[in-house]
């Protein structure tokens, strides 16, 4: 298992300084290692033009907080704030923040509620507060949870219930304490949506990282959360859990998406994404090996939802450009020793990251299983996926035959 802490490997002694050329090596290094762009897994952006690449330079050189000394920053920040809301039906007393990705806007956005729920008075709070949350929810939401002492309460996600949170269990979890339910309700025509965020930095289309948070209005956020501080020029009032950010992916994003591109080009972006995630997913089906989890593939039907925010009001199936796929179950009962973790490992191999990752009890029947996610960004080309289609079907195929001899 790997790990993000930091352990005493190196002797942490630096001897002095070097030489260019031994700072050369060391970029050599970071340059050995995997191209993000074969990074099929991760949702993060790996592509920019020259202009956006010249935008964040001058970006990074400029701090947020900064809002006097760089008032242009402040500017494309409320901005981008400003054509969410609009995009997510806000009323005008909305309130919005730039944020060091979407794990930090749902830390905010938690942390809103349950400072509400503490301003009840103490008879109305008799027990701990709770959220309510699907088995498939993102880590920053039980991170949430865990650190700031409320109570999960999870709702079971499988096949059965078309591997999303289902709505029918929803009352048996809530009660007076319950300080939010997290869900994905992208608009705030829903009267019961306090809170939208998002990331900047997956299809948002930005550098890493921002992301977004939009309130319905200003009275969401209570006051102590506000904290102001002087020992910059003027007096900023910030909501956030960290201070010092560049100014790089607010710049791109404000560029890169929503001027570049605009909401139509954004549109055909993401159509593009879909339809390339359908194709993909049509082939990978076609081998036999393989069936797919997620629905990019498939057509619309008469229960296709009504999407809600502006800009896009026709019925679509709710996707997403990833395709999660499986081993089918004839493939599981011949080669039940074949494990998708060696597929990842045999893709890896060839320079293609592809993670693997275990359903607990997500199967028809409660049993768990394996799947594999490939995220289709806008600069994975058609050259790229036809190399990893090639390269998965062969692995398998490769790995069942070892299968049978072993």
């Amino acid at each position: 298992m790997a790990t993000a802490f930091v352990t005493s490997t190196h002797s942490g002694k630096v001897t002095g300084a070097i030489e260019t050329d031994r700072v050369i090596a060391l970029i050599e290094d970071m340059e050995a290692d995997l191209p993000p762009s074969r990074d099929l897994g991760r949702f993060s952006t790996t592509q920019f033009d020259e202009t956006a690449i010249n935008l964040m330079v001058a970006g990074s050189l400029r701090s947020q907080p900064c809002i006097e000394e760089y008032p242009s920053l402040a500017d494309f920040r409320e901005k981008c704030v400003s054509i969410l809301a609009n995009l997510w039906n806000a009323p005008s007393g909305f309130f919005g923040a730039a944020t060091t990705g979407s794990s930090e806007a749902v830390l905010l956005g938690g942390l809103a509620m349950k400072r509400q729920w503490q301003l009840k008075p103490p008879a109305c709070r008799n027990s701990p507060p709770n959220i309510i949350i699907g088995a498939n929810a993102h880590i920053c939401v039980n991170k949430f949870a865990d650190y700031f002492d409320v109570e999960a309460r999870i709702i079971h996600v499988s096949e059965k219930s078309g591997y999303a949170f289902d709505v029918e269990a929803l009352g048996d979890h809530l009660d007076g304490n319950t300080i939010g339910v997290f869900l994905t309700l992208g608009d705030f025509r829903l009267p019961r949506v306090r809170s939208i965020n998002v990331s900047g930095h997956k299809f948002g289309m930005a550098p890493l990282a921002v992301g977004w948070i939009v309130w319905r209005e200003n009275s969401q956020i209570p006051q102590g959360l506000l904290l102001e501080s002087s020992y910059l020029r003027g007096t900023l009032s910030n909501f956030s859990l960290s201070f010092s950010r560049s100014g790089a992916p607010v710049a791109a994003q404000y560029y890169y998406n929503f001027l570049r591109l605009g909401l139509a080009g954004y549109q055909d972006r993401t159509r593009s994404l879909l339809d390339r995630a359908g194709r993909f997913s049509v082939l990978l089906e076609h081998t036999g090996h393989f069936l797919c989890l997620s629905d990019a593939h498939r057509q619309q039907t008469s229960g296709a939802c009504q999407t809600l925010c502006r800009g896009h009001d026709q019925p679509a199936t709710p996707v997403l450009p990833i395709v999660v796929f499986k081993l089918t179950d004839r493939v599981r009962r011949q080669y039940p020793k074949l494990q998708l973790s060696d597929v990842s490992d045999a893709m890896l191999d060839l320079k293609v990251s592809i993670p693997n990752y275990t359903f607990r009890g997500w199967g028809a029947n409660g049993e768990d299983y394996e799947a594999m996610r490939i995220v289709l960004r806008d600069e994975m080309t058609t050259e790229l996926m036809e190399e990893v289609l090639a390269g998965i079907t062969q692995a398998v195929e490769r790995l069942m035959d070892q299968v049978s001899m072993g």
